[in-house]
């Protein structure tokens, strides 16, 4: 049997008949692919609970459904369980793949519960999948990006609709600041640009579905991803969104030959590396 095509096709093929193959057919996506179907996963999660629950997930209707979700996926039933109890939008304390296997196993089991469901798979995947694009096809090459600046205008970051980087620069005079400043500019600016980013998210509906930035929806979630730029000079964490949470510079010289181009193209190159290890972790 042909193993299913990712993307929409396959997630409404899991909901109806509980595939495993169709489970985990994302990973055969790119990078960006998968970020547009973990949004899809999480709509789809969100429209099936609301189905099933009526309103909140909550009470003894929340805890007699993780009893049934426990008692047929044992080797999960831990993920399942803190992601039902409102630990979904933010999976704190959870990898990206073990909240986006969990929704999966809460959407399936909703859909046996309930046929209607279930039988309208495929429209209910096609409402919640406006971001994805076909697998191979890349990006839109029409998605927005957003800059932003810190209040100091030493550093500007540039992030696409979906979070990926897309630029950062070191504007003139960041010679003379140090490297501990250096990086909070950075990461400053990232919050700025990643405000406009969310504000036209939700606008448009497309990549909103984790919680904005300062908002405290994501507070407690210690998970991080990091990586080193080849150099060894900056070393980049990013949260479980891809959003820039600290950096720091591994040496006291910072400014070679290449001035702050240089340095800006090192910490672009170690933001891009942990945002790479984190999307190729679900």
């Amino acid at each position: 049997m042909p193993r299913p095509v990712p993307g929409p096709g396959a997630l409404a093929a899991y909901i109806q008949t509980g595939s495993r193959d169709a489970r985990i057919a994302y990973r055969d996506l790119d990078e960006r692919e998968r970020l547009a179907y973990g949004d899809t996963v999480r709509r789809v999660y969100a429209t099936a609970v609301a189905h099933h629950f009526g309103g909140p997930a909550e009470g003894d209707a929340l805890e007699e459904f993780i009893e049934r979700v426990e008692a047929r996926h044992p080797h999960y039933s831990g993920g399942v369980k803190r992601v039902l109890r409102a630990t979904a939008e933010t999976g704190r304390g959870m990898e990206p793949r073990q909240v986006l296997t969990a929704q999966h196993l809460v959407i399936r089991e909703i859909a046996k519960l309930h046929p209607g469901f279930r039988s309208r798979a495929e429209r209910v995947v096609e409402a919640a999948s406006r971001t994805l694009v076909g697998a191979g096809s890349g990006s839109p090459a029409d998605d927005p990006e957003f800059t932003g600046t810190d209040a100091d205008q030493a550093a500007s970051v540039t992030v696409a609709l979906d979070g990926t980087l897309q630029d950062l620069a070191l504007h003139r005079g960041v010679e003379r600041l140090g490297g501990r400043v250096i990086a909070a500019c950075l990461i400053r600016a990232w919050v700025e640009a990643e405000k406009q980013r969310w504000a036209r998210a939700a606008e448009v509906g497309r990549h909103d579905a984790f919680p904005r930035i300062g908002s405290g929806k994501g507070g407690g979630d210690r998970f991080r991803q990091e990586a080193y730029s080849a150099s060894g000079l900056s070393r980049a964490t990013v949260d479980r969104y891809g959003r820039m949470r600290d950096l720091v510079f591994m040496r006291t010289a910072l400014f070679g030959d290449d001035g702050r181009h240089g340095l800006a193209a090192d910490v672009a190159e170690a933001a891009t590396a942990a945002q790479h290890r984190l999307y190729s972790s679900w």
